[in-house]
């Protein structure tokens, strides 16, 4: 479990905020859907996502366990508009999953 203290330059921050900030682990998505499934604790309590920082609020993160992901590739037709050696356009059909949730 991670733990800060927060001190004066994070003072009245909003904590979804602060904690990305502070760990580049950490994106603000992340931060907010760890404070939904009560992940994350100040003094001891699970805050709101509005919740704004004082000065001496101790926070504490519970370790981020990665879920194991079983990506597949599949055989899909692309439309090609433009390919050379360095570069490759393609017209993304709608509905065509780009980056597959990791958590």
């Amino acid at each position: 479990m991670k733990k800060y203290i927060i001190e004066k330059e994070l003072e009245g921050i909003r904590i979804d905020k602060a904690i990305s900030e502070k760990d580049k682990d950490i994106s603000r998505a992340m931060v907010q859907k760890m404070l939904t499934d009560g992940k994350i604790f100040v003094n001891g309590k699970v805050p709101k996502s509005s919740y704004k920082l004082a000065i001496g609020d101790e926070v504490e993160i519970e370790e981020i366990i990665p879920k194991e992901v079983d990506i597949k590739p599949e055989d899909i037709p692309l439309d090609v508009v433009y390919e050379d050696d360095d570069i490759l356009v393609i017209n993304k059909q709608k509905g065509l999953v780009v980056h597959p949730r990791k958590w």
